[in-house]
């Protein structure tokens, strides 16, 4: 609630004219009522967009020894998602983007040039861009706060060390629930275009168990399989995350 600054309306209170009189004087405020007013919070959207090579349509080549057509790679899926999620959701006080690969690229706003032309960035450290976030106290901000995360894999270094790849995948964990417990509604959208690569193991997880995972945390999940399916997953992850509810 939020009170309105005196603009000569409001309604005649008889009970306080009489009682703010002895008090107060002859006072305008003691004699009419302020109106109340339900303010709406701000929204602060957040939108983390994989970049590794892993989401790229040459490295899926690569690993399925066949070749993987641009439209079918998840970065191609993550990228219309993000332009259709910036353009969608108009009333947002602010927009903050961050594009990850082994290393992670901050946006105060849309880079629609620098979106498009990302073609893999090396390893997927989701934990680098969830703890940009938090450097920038992005989930202190005052208001209603949605952080949207694109990604096909489960974090990993690169290094192809067990114990590394499963250290950043526990802080990725670790730092959304952290946002959690600060009021922060978060939706995870893994990209399953080839449902061949699903269960790999990568650290401790496959991109499945991993966003099961993700699930099991508090964060609601929406996975998308097609292009031509990505709005109906879109429009149902948002859905639940708006109403604190978890969606497979």
């Amino acid at each position: 609630m939020s009170y309105r600054q005196f603009d000569g309306t409001g309604i005649v209170s008889v009970d306080r004219t009489q009682a703010e009189f002895c008090t107060r004087g002859r006072q305008i405020g003691a004699v009419i009522a302020r109106s109340r007013t339900r303010s709406t919070p701000a929204l602060h959207l957040a939108i983390l967009v994989d970049d590794s090579d892993a989401m790229t349509a040459w490295s899926r080549s690569v690993a399925l020894a066949q070749d993987v057509p641009k439209e079918n790679a998840p970065a191609v899926i993550a990228k219309i998602a993000t332009i259709a999620l910036f353009e969608g959701i108009t009333d947002a006080q602010t927009q903050s983007l961050v594009v990850f690969g082994s290393d992670v690229d901050t946006h105060g706003k849309i880079d629609y040039k620098r979106l498009l032309s990302a073609n893999g960035a090396g390893s997927g450290r989701l934990d680098l861009a969830l703890s940009e976030l938090l450097r920038m106290r992005w989930d202190l901000r005052k208001g209603e706060r949605q952080l949207i995360i694109l990604s096909s894999m489960p974090p990993e270094t690169g290094t192809g060390v067990l114990l590394d790849d499963i250290g950043v995948q526990e802080m990725s964990l670790i730092y959304m629930k952290r946002m959690i417990k600060k009021g922060v509604r978060i939706l995870y959208l893994p990209i399953f275009t080839q449902m061949e690569l699903v269960d790999t193991r990568i650290g401790a997880y496959t991109s499945r168990s991993f966003a099961q995972r993700v699930y099991s945390s508090g964060v609601s999940v929406s996975a998308i399989g097609r292009l031509d399916m990505f709005v109906p997953a879109l429009r149902a992850g948002i859905k639940q995350m708006l109403h604190g509810a978890n969606v497979v």
